[in-house]
């Protein structure tokens, strides 16, 4: 979760592939639960029929907050 919204903040997504929408849902709050001031946006279908192993393509859209110790520069 975010600790200041005000703070600048980065984008970005990753693709999941899922049975369900919620079940993707939760792979996408497992993801970003790695990360510090890590935040779900946005969790979108991809494909309309299942792939070989029954699942869809989604999408997670996550929002991180910038900290000074994103900063590799030592």
């Amino acid at each position: 979760m975010l600790q200041d919204p005000e703070n600048p903040s980065q984008s970005w997504e990753q693709e999941v592939f899922a049975p369900d929408l919620g079940t993707a849902k939760a792979m996408c709050e497992a993801i970003a639960h790695k990360y510090s001031l890590t935040e779900v946006v946005n969790v979108s279908q991809e494909t309309k029929a299942r792939n070989k192993s029954g699942n869809f393509r989604f999408i997670c859209w996550f929002k991180a907050e910038v900290t000074e110790d994103d900063d590799s520069s030592n």
